[in-house]
């Protein structure tokens, strides 16, 4: 998508809400029991087989084909996250596991934490899980409370590979080209040992995140000593083709981790009482392990 055209967005149908909300999976079954039976491959309901069930999968296919990202609309925030988990299947069944066999993660933002998925501070065009040997490819974001102090805040934007490289063709960035299609480069996460070594893009896919770039920089010291000004200019050209995304309670965000770049701006807190009660931007994040060809 170029900057200022509409998002590729599903405004999700009441029969396929009312099932996010109603079904034997979000109400019936505690979340760990709904993400057991989805690693097991056994989640089965007679509405997955349903007209409705197929034209809503049709049409989320249809978009992420074209975009490599989609916005679900109207998805009610049910289950601690378990309407995320459904929601999830219109593009697959196959799960990313954590923590003995937990699917969904639980996000709060906090003005007391440098880590970078709960921190207040602007994050990072980047892919997840980036320094696994075989990263996830697709990242599925749900919204369960958006900023409280301004809907504008804790922005999503989505830079898609393709768009990405053409811009820097057209600022001539040749250099930092270079650094992302033929640099063997150094990647560390630094709460685990080990990293991952490798070119950034490599057979139309990419992984990329600054941090883990700047920790195997420290760690190895074998990434460009120009890695800052070609992180500043990738930065630079992907604002300039993405559009910023504001996700309302429920609404969900389904993007290709490995075509394309997503990025979280800076949030807000407002509180109860300083410092330990606060209401902040809270989110819901799951990683599958294939999508549909």
């Amino acid at each position: 998508m170029t900057p200022g055209s509409l998002l590729p967005e599903i405004v999700v149908s009441d029969a396929v809400t009312d099932w996010f909300a109603s079904s034997k999976y979000s109400n019936s079954l505690a979340l760990a029991d709904l993400e057991q039976t989805a690693l097991r491959g056994e989640l089965d309901d007679a509405f997955l087989q349903s007209e409705a069930w197929m034209d809503f999968t049709d049409r989320v296919r249809e978009l992420w084909r074209k975009y490599d990202h989609v916005v679900l609309r109207g998805v009610p925030e049910a289950g601690e996250g378990a309407s995320l988990l459904l929601a999830s299947l219109a593009l697959s069944r196959r799960f990313k596991s954590y923590r003995k066999d937990k699917v969904v993660k639980h996000f709060r933002m906090s003005p007391w934490t440098t880590d970078l998925s709960h921190t207040l501070k602007e994050g990072h065009f980047h892919t997840d899980i980036n320094t696994a040997p075989l990263p996830p490819v697709v990242t599925a974001i749900q919204c369960k409370v958006p900023d409280p102090a301004s809907p504008s805040q804790g922005e999503l934007r989505v830079a898609r590979l393709y768009d990405l490289l053409a811009e820097l063709h057209r600022r001539n960035a040749s250099a930092a080209l270079t650094f992302l299609q033929e640099t063997d480069v150094s990647m560390v996460n630094e709460t685990s040992p080990g990293g991952w070594m490798g070119c950034c893009i490599a057979e139309g896919r990419i992984r990329f995140h600054p941090e883990t770039l700047r920790a195997g920089q420290r760690r190895f010291g074998k990434n460009p000593i120009e890695l800052e000004a070609h992180l500043q200019l990738i930065h630079d050209a992907a604002l300039s083709v993405s559009t910023p995304i504001h996700l309302g309670s429920g609404d969900v965000l389904l993007v290709s981790n490995t075509r394309a770049l997503h990025y979280r701006g800076a949030c807000t807190v407002v509180f109860q009482s300083f410092p330990r009660a606060f209401t902040s931007r809270e989110v819901y994040v799951l990683h599958m392990l294939d999508e549909p060809s």
